[in-house]
């Protein structure tokens, strides 16, 4: 049984034996167990805090960071992806929301969490934990497309801003090429390989790559490029791209370490890979027993070898 395999049961089980929920969400008109009904969407049982008071916190929060501060934008939690227990569009939200709160009560707890994570960064003070989050600056200003990341945590050093754009994933591999994107990524004259050359992140390993090979990285490339843009036009200081995903998910495992074959000295001091079990265990020793992260431990975490 393939990883896939393995997290599609871990959720129906986690659906019918923890949550005791039994209505199956659809999808292109046919039902799917790992999909949540609408109406046990809106209760929030894809969420740690389902059917809470929490729950309403939690979306309450989700509706004013998420997108920049003057495009908000509201959440659609019945949609088909918020609904979907395989993918990870509903992950940042379980994982950063607890953060946002915690930030309130105990920030320093915060900032010993994330120098533990990403053991390369100093804080001070942490300033935003945001989700699907770019800028206030315009798309135009920095790559003109609608890359953002899944979640974003701006913070000083001293008198330095900088910041964390976090891409997660979980059961997801990589996605087939959008005709505007696959021009970007190919043109030596695009916003894309401009910047890359202009940055010195990438060696020349990178350069040397086709489309078989890119495209099992272009999601990490366009995470990284968008924060090494907002370093470039002044908006921050410093930049680390965090890529996070389960064990088990090989693919994205396999897919980390092409791209940090593909980065200078440089580059790899700004491209931080980050496993769910690492992530989980920081938060334990960080935080001790907590409700969110038995959550996260429970109901995420797989692992098989044989996941291509």
């Amino acid at each position: 049984m393939n990883g896939k395999k393995i997290a599609k049961k871990k959720q129906v089980d986690f659906k019918t034996d923890v949550l005791k929920l039994k209505i199956s969400g659809t999808h292109a008109g046919k039902e799917y167990k790992y999909i949540l009904d609408k109406t046990d969407a809106e209760k929030g049982y894809n969420y740690y805090c389902y059917n809470s008071s929490e729950w309403n916190e939690l979306q309450d929060w989700a509706n004013k960071s998420t997108g920049h501060e003057r495009k908000r934008k509201r959440v659609n939690f019945n949609g088909e992806g918020l609904r979907n227990m395989l993918r990870s569009e509903h992950i940042p939200y379980n994982m950063f929301f607890p953060l946002a709160k915690l930030q309130k009560t105990n920030p320093g707890l915060v900032k010993q969490f994330l120098e533990k994570l990403i053991p390369d960064i100093k804080i001070s003070q942490v300033s935003k934990i945001r989700i699907e989050y770019v800028s206030e600056l315009d798309k135009k200003e920095l790559l003109d497309d609608n890359t953002s990341f899944d979640a974003y945590i701006e913070y000083t050093d001293g008198n330095k801003k900088c910041g964390l754009g976090i891409e997660l994933k979980y059961t997801e591999k990589s996605y087939p090429y959008g005709n505007t994107e696959e021009k970007r990524l190919f043109d030596e004259k695009s916003e894309y390989n401009q910047l890359a050359k202009k940055s010195d992140c990438f060696n020349c390993e990178f350069y040397k790559l086709d489309k078989r090979q890119l495209k099992k990285i272009k999601q990490l490339w366009r995470n990284h490029l968008l924060g090494i843009k907002l370093v470039d036009v002044g908006e921050l200081e410093e930049f680390h791209s965090v890529h996070i995903y389960p064990k088990g998910n090989k693919y994205q495992k396999q897919a980390c370490d092409r791209y940090i074959k593909c980065l200078s000295i440089k580059g790899k001091q700004s491209f931080m890979p980050v496993n769910f079990e690492r992530f989980i265990s920081v938060a334990h020793d960080t935080f001790g027993n907590q409700n969110w992260i038995e959550y996260l431990d429970k109901r995420y975490l797989f692992e098989n070898e044989n996941n291509n």
